[in-house]
């Protein structure tokens, strides 16, 4: 859990609430199983085959990550995948032998030392086997960027990756001081994070091509948030400059902040529902943080019916499935949950893992999280509609130290 999490628990005078994710879990049946009876649990048994084994790796890799294949342990029953990289700079995948993975052939331009490429042929490779099983596959990994704090440098600053760290992993802030909590602007073009630089906690802005950083919100005492509006219009952020800390809205571009319902209850972790009519946050009106919503334009706030009253934090709506807001819970120790806004229910995913801070990827299934393991946390890609143990892959490499606060940027 980051520093913010934890000083905004001892305001709600929590015992040591710390949040994390997973790390690697397989969700694959035994080798005994039979492909038919791992396919009626939408997961697709796969080998995948290549003259290219630096190609043939990263699409296995990948495909493994995901919840709708098992690629661990292929048998001569696995539908074959073959991948191919072709003299005239392009990729290509098809599916081979009685029983294909998908019909046809996919085809994108690129190498395999392209990780971008890559990335959108592995996609073509998720959504053709979703068309052939009727699974709905969404792309995912071509589709998600990734903004994190890491302690690499020696101090907590702001990065940015791909989905599958394939590519570079590019600083955003050399501050020398704590900066965390980073949120995307949707046209992936700054990105708004929360730092310590100055002293108390400020909102600042980064641009992401140019890396130059200038003030956003630094009123005084804490300024926190930062996510925006699914427009780029406005922002939203938790504020503490007139007592407890309060759901503030701003505009973008500059300008006053305006708060949105201060009936002196503490609250945070502000996100905006994917119409920007609504915010989620959280509050501790109840004695303890539970999961809250209140019109954008502001109003009075209303607890979300169906979620737990355990300590529940650091919401996010889901911008592909428009019902969904992943959260961190603390029920027996530290998971991830999903609240579906139209059946007004919650499922807390099965993992034996302390996992916490989920992002929702492109494809509106798997979230990218935080697992903490001892005195280390890192990055993880988790599947979310797991018919049995949700599958769940470590994404940042070692060199990356102690990752946290990830934000994910869902490309058009």
């Amino acid at each position: 859990m980051n520093f913010i999490s934890k000083s905004i628990l001892t305001a709600f005078a929590a015992a040591a609430f710390v949040f994390c994710a997973p790390s690697l879990v397989a969700n694959d049946v035994s080798v005994q199983s039979s492909a038919s009876a791992l396919i009626r649990q939408g997961i697709l048994p796969v080998r995948v085959k290549s003259d290219n084994q630096a190609l043939a790796g990263q699409v296995r890799a990948a495909l493994n990550m995901h919840g709708a294949f098992s690629v661990s342990n292929p048998t001569t029953s696995s539908a074959m995948i073959v991948v191919t990289a072709n003299p005239d700079g392009s990729m290509t995948a098809k599916g081979e032998g009685a029983d294909p993975a998908f019909a046809g052939t996919v085809f994108v331009v690129g190498t395999p030392d392209n990780p971008d490429a890559v990335a959108k042929l592995c996609d073509e490779i998720i959504v053709a086997v979703g068309k052939k099983y009727g699974w709905k596959l969404k792309p995912l990994f071509s589709k998600t960027k990734i903004a994190f704090a890491s302690d690499r440098s020696g101090h907590k600053e702001i990065w940015w990756s791909d989905l599958r760290f394939a590519g570079k992993i590019k600083p955003l802030t050399n501050h020398r001081s704590i900066s965390l909590a980073p949120h995307w602007s949707p046209d992936g073009k700054r990105i708004l994070y929360t730092t310590y630089r100055s002293g108390p906690a400020d909102v600042y802005a980064v641009d992401v091509a140019t890396g130059k950083s200038s003030k956003f919100a630094t009123y005084r005492n804490s300024n926190t948030g930062g996510d925006f509006s699914p427009d780029g219009h406005n922002v939203v952020l938790a504020l503490s400059a007139k007592g407890p800390m309060n759901i503030y809205t701003k505009p973008a571009s500059g300008g006053n902040a305006k708060a949105v319902c201060p009936d002196g209850s503490l609250q945070t972790c502000p996100t905006f529902s994917p119409d920007g009519k609504t915010i989620c946050f959280v509050s501790g009106a109840t004695g303890r943080p539970s999961l809250y919503v209140v019109p954008a334009s502001g109003g009075k706030k209303q607890r979300l019916a169906g979620t737990p009253m355990e300590y529940s934090t650091d919401p996010d709506w889901s911008t592909v499935s428009p019902t969904k807001i992943a959260f961190s819970l603390r029920r027996g120790g530290d998971k991830i949950a999903v609240y579906d806004t139209a059946k007004k229910e919650t499922v807390v995913l099965p993992l034996p893992r302390r996992l916490s801070n989920p992002q929702w990827c492109s494809d509106g299934r798997h979230v990218v999280a935080v697992e903490e393991g001892g005195r280390s946390r890192w990055l993880v890609l988790v599947d979310t509609e797991a018919a049995t143990t949700p599958k769940c892959t470590r994404l940042s490499p070692a060199s990356m130290k102690n990752c946290s606060d990830p934000a994910t940027l869902v490309l058009k």
